[in-house]
């Protein structure tokens, strides 16, 4: 996989907000080389992205539920073609 960050990928979007992967796992309250391999996966658990939205004020990031669901915030802010 490549070292460059993917906006369509959650845990790279939130990388980037935290500044490391480091700091990204220390507020989803598991290792570095965890994230990792979500990061290969694409995806956090219900309880990382939990405890993430509980421990990134204390750290100085925002973060709110939309972060980890872009794809489907801007499908419901886009009209569709079928209401048209």
């Amino acid at each position: 996989m490549s070292d460059r960050l993917d906006p369509s990928n959650v845990v790279d979007r939130l990388t980037e907000r935290f500044g490391t992967q480091a700091r990204l796992a220390e507020a989803a309250g598991c290792t570095q080389s965890t994230i990792s391999e979500r990061r290969k996966r694409r995806s956090l658990t219900h309880r990382q992205m939990r405890r993430i939205l509980e421990k990134a004020p204390d750290m100085g990031v925002p973060v709110t539920p939309d972060d980890f669901f872009t794809d489907i915030v801007a499908e419901i802010s886009t009209p569709s073609d079928a209401a048209a």
